[in-house]
């Protein structure tokens, strides 16, 4: 327990210095950038750009008679993708890294199919997200099982399997003090420091079962969580209020953030792995947004590494069961100027006909 407080106590020191550390530095930069423009645009830009890490969806535990949170993870295997983008399109794909060898041994095969897609608009977010995964192993078995050594194969659970399907929005209260397309697609810049309150709403739709029980008797012979569910669906409908900001350091480095907490009605439907009965009820949860970018946004080239988490929340007697999905990647991009490119203006006249430019908005300025 002693451990446990000095880790949370050096968690908080060291996100309260990096806070201290960014708003001094905010401060700082806030008066020689006074006179520069907060949001840059580049409606004559093709955006082109490469990235590379791991997507998933995990399982976590949580008793609060059992010290640490059980966590089961997907076989780590990473994505490189590619992908462009032009005013208000954008289109990308990945593909699967091969495993590296061991890893099958050590972490178990998974099999998955995984789609994200996030768009940003000046006063919009939308995120959609459709994740299957099977097969995961048990993350943090060194703190149960004396006799596991770390270099030694995961417990894992094959028939674990996780199904999700989700879309969420939030509106931006201040586009002109803060881009989502700076933070995030990388379509703009921000050269002064700015944030935005937000408020949205969201559906889900997840799933998480096992042939036998969502905690396997492998991993109960050591901790039982008493998370007695053989299958289990629950889905919520729900609103959201939360905070983005975006702070700019030196030299056109910066570091944003999103926090898009939410509460929702959930309808839960479950089989228990005792008696393998249903039970269907209704019941109030949570659900979280969290985004994290830094790097680099040049006026040619922007890179770093960002992240995007969201989570829903299932209650089950004493324990809980937190359903986390998202990705983590290091990006490139690299801007090219069309602005010579005489063929663009019908290219523009495609993507902004008149009757829509309401949504679209106006066409760039070309001469």
């Amino acid at each position: 327990m002693i451990l446990i407080n000095i880790k949370v106590m050096c968690m908080k020191l060291f996100f309260t210095l990096l806070l201290l550390f960014v708003s001094y530095v905010d401060l700082i930069a806030s008066d020689a950038d006074s006179l520069r423009p907060r949001i840059v645009e580049f409606p004559r830009h093709i955006h082109l750009y490469t990235k590379i890490g791991p997507s998933y969806s995990q399982i976590e535990i949580d008793n609060p008679d059992i010290d640490e949170s059980l966590l089961f993870k997907p076989n780590p295997q990473s994505l490189i993708g590619f992908g462009f983008s032009y005013s208000w399109l954008g289109l990308g794909f990945s593909l699967q890294l091969p495993a590296e060898p061991g890893n099958l041994e050590k972490y178990g095969k998974t099999q998955k199919f995984d789609f994200e897609a996030h768009i940003t608009a000046r006063r919009f977010m939308v995120d959609l997200t459709l994740k299957s995964y099977k097969g995961f192993y048990f993350f943090n078995a060194d703190d149960y099982i004396d006799s596991w050594n770390d270099g030694d194969d995961y417990p894992q659970i094959p028939n674990l399997q996780t199904v999700s399907i989700a879309t969420s929005f939030a509106y931006i209260f201040s586009p002109d003090r803060y881009s989502a397309n700076a933070a995030y697609s990388h379509t703009k810049a921000m050269r002064r420091s700015g944030g935005s309150w937000m408020l949205g709403g969201y559906i889900s739709l997840n799933g998480v079962g096992s042939d036998s029980s969502i905690v396997p008797l492998v991993i109960k012979e050591y901790v039982d969580p008493k998370l007695d569910i053989r299958n289990v669906i629950f889905s919520n409908f729900g609103i959201s209020f939360g905070y983005s900001h975006l702070f700019t350091l030196w030299r056109k480095y910066y570091i944003s953030f999103t926090l898009l907490p939410g509460l929702s009605f959930q309808n839960v439907v479950q089989q228990s792995s005792i008696d393998n009965t249903v039970k269907e009820f209704n019941a109030l949860s949570m659900r979280n947004i969290t985004r994290f970018s830094l790097g680099k946004n040049g006026d040619k080239f922007y890179w770093g590494l960002s992240a995007y988490v969201e989570s829903t929340f299932l209650k089950h007697n004493s324990s809980q069961l937190a359903l986390n999905s998202g990705h983590t990647e290091i990006f490139l991009g690299y801007r090219l100027d069309t602005s010579n490119w005489r063929f663009m203006k019908g290219v523009d006249r495609v993507m902004h006909p008149r009757f829509l430019r309401f949504i679209t908005g106006k066409p760039p300025v070309r001469e």
